[in-house]
């Protein structure tokens, strides 16, 4: 598998940092427009986003360069950036950017679950494009659009990651057109991502076997709650007729496809 997507200046540019820097940008755009439409001034949304995405870049950067190197790498910063396709350690990196994005939220006087709803579809964004990107496959199979590396055949887990965030993403799009009550978008969100989760244990390797019981609870929680605040909540419809659900098809039909055919131009 080439790892390298094109050549600017001479330089490489990888696929995961190209995805991930593309996911950022989709997911920027994305929450500016929903902060937008939820009241939000643009400048206190736009230092919201970019400080919480260079926060996330780095921290996940450094993560990834101290395991690799030590502490030798903290004089050497660059590598943050020349080295990006050793990629970014995802859990470190949404730590430290929540931990920064509640102090801008506070400062900048938009914290609050209205700030969750609009940055859900961006979050939905930067997961379709990392897990595009990854390279962390599945349990071995004799599928026909198994993943052929060397004398495997893989389960193409970033693919399926990639499909499910963008079905979710789908999902949820219809969920905000509609929404009855603030944070519902957010729940719904946390709700198929868990049960998503939970299905790419089946063909993951290294499943952990407690979460196969603990994904289900926390799903049944967040559903559980979703429901609660979408029965006593007022109802809001958005009226759409047969033209539209065939459009949306469509185009998940098109970006889906899209992505296969990505995916696996990178195995020719």
């Amino acid at each position: 598998m080439d790892n390298v997507l094109f050549y600017f200046a001479g330089m490489p540019v990888y696929v995961y940092g190209f995805l991930v820097s593309l996911g950022l940008l989709f997911g920027a755009v994305s929450a500016l427009s929903a902060g937008r439409r939820k009241g939000f001034g643009w400048c206190k949304m736009f230092d919201f986003i970019l400080g919480t995405a260079i926060v996330f870049l780095v921290a996940g950067r450094l993560a990834v360069l101290l395991q690799e190197y030590g502490a030798a790498v903290l004089t050497k910063p660059w590598k943050i950036i020349t080295e990006i396709s050793d990629g970014v350690d995802l859990r470190i990196g949404l730590i430290f950017a929540v931990l920064y994005g509640l102090i801008s939220a506070k400062r900048n006087g938009i914290l609050g679950v209205e700030l969750l709803d609009a940055i859900t579809p961006g979050i939905l964004w930067i997961r379709i494009f990392s897990s595009l990107g990854s390279q962390v496959f599945g349990k071995s199979t004799n599928l026909p659009w198994a993943v052929q590396l060397g004398e495997f055949r893989l389960h193409p887990l970033p693919l399926y990651s990639a499909v499910g965030y963008y079905l979710i993403r789908f999902v949820v799009k219809q969920i905000r057109w509609a929404q009855r009550f603030d944070g519902q978008v957010f729940i719904a969100t946390v709700t198929l991502a868990v049960w998503l989760q939970w299905l790419l244990l089946f063909v993951s390797e290294g499943s952990k076997a407690f979460a196969f019981w603990l994904y289900p609870i926390i799903g049944l929680i967040a559903g559980a709650v979703w429901s609660f605040g979408h029965v006593n909540s007022p109802p809001r419809t958005k009226k759409t007729g047969a033209a539209y659900w065939v459009v949306q098809s469509i185009i998940l039909v098109i970006v889906v496809c899209a992505m296969a055919w990505f995916f696996y131009s990178r195995f020719e």
